[in-house]
């Protein structure tokens, strides 16, 4: 048996990792949750599913159990407020043994990312306490005596979530455009962004489990496409006609922001003067496997 620690496992792409990898006989798993009720997957009748409800604050309590991994995958993050982000992955990661543990697969953000992947300062000076750590982790990892076993894995927009898997935040937020299309349809910004359906990120990170790569850093997403697009492809779906678009400026954003008191935070702003988050990326073609979730239909189909 291979034992696998897994944080991270309650969210949209934990759930769908669980599918993938629940099929191995082979593995063990230790799974590190705060709260089991938002676990959907009956993980009680497994006996190779062994629950450690702890935080990652915590993560150094269980170094000695750490130390017996022969796989990481660390999925968690904390979203606001502080950069325990930075101080808990690092622990995590001294914890293990690189002797025995093979691999580890750790999830950071395309959001600290330029261009040709290369991890911007701009994430460091103004992005927020979630984007600012990702990026000092970032740059950490090669003093880790681990990092030789690191894959980092950099994903886009994530879309997934369905009546057993949990929504992402993408997918929360698509699905309550729904009800505004009639009035979207006529707007349009001039941005491009990358998108992944949680199920292609769960089948790639179980293939870079099994395989070896030549690559250390994947930056997960299906091909780039315009906001413009986009919508008039979510508002087709939903059976509202696009005629034409109007275009929402940077300038008339930070107006109204003006008009109504409201400010716009320094990551906020980052974005707006970028706009464009273009990179290269790999989906699951990219690795031979077979995905009905490329396109903007066939995501929101899947919600």
């Amino acid at each position: 048996m291979s034992k696998i620690f897994i944080t991270g496992i309650s969210g949209c792409v934990g759930h769908y990792l669980f599918d993938y990898l629940s099929q191995n006989p082979e593995y063990e798993f230790y799974l590190l949750v705060r709260n089991p009720d938002k676990i959907k997957f009956n993980y009680k009748d497994n006996p190779k599913v062994k629950l450690i409800i702890d935080d990652l604050e915590h993560i150094e309590k269980h170094s000695a159990l750490l130390k017996e991994m022969d796989y990481v995958v660390h999925l968690a993050a904390q979203w606001g407020g502080n950069e325990l982000n930075y101080d808990y992955t690092l622990n995590l990661f001294r914890s293990l043994d690189e002797n025995r543990c093979k691999k580890v697969i750790y999830f950071s953000t395309a959001s600290i990312l330029g261009k040709n992947n290369q991890a911007v300062p701009a994430a460091e000076q103004f992005g927020t306490h979630y984007i600012r750590s990702k990026y000092k982790i970032y740059k950490k990892l090669p003093e880790l005596k681990i990092y030789p076993k690191i894959t980092t894995i950099f994903p886009t927009w994530i879309f997934g979530g369905d009546k057993t898997h949990p929504y992402s935040h993408a997918a929360e937020g698509l699905v309550g455009m729904k009800s505004w299309a009639w009035l979207i349809r006529f707007f349009k910004v001039d941005a491009s962004f990358h998108y992944i359906h949680a199920k292609d990120i769960a089948a790639i990170v179980d293939h870079v489990l099994k395989n070896d790569l030549k690559e250390n850093n994947l930056v997960l997403g299906n091909a780039s496409i315009s906001a413009a697009e986009f919508i008039k492809q979510a508002c087709a779906f939903w059976g509202k006609k696009t005629y034409f678009q109007l275009k929402i400026t940077p300038a008339l954003v930070y107006f109204l922001a003006f008009i109504f008191r409201k400010e716009i935070a320094p990551w906020d702003r980052y974005c707006f003067s970028q706009r464009h988050f273009v990179y290269k990326t790999v989906n699951a073609k990219t690795f031979g496997i077979d995905s009905n979730l490329q396109s903007v239909r066939e995501i929101i189909a899947s919600l």
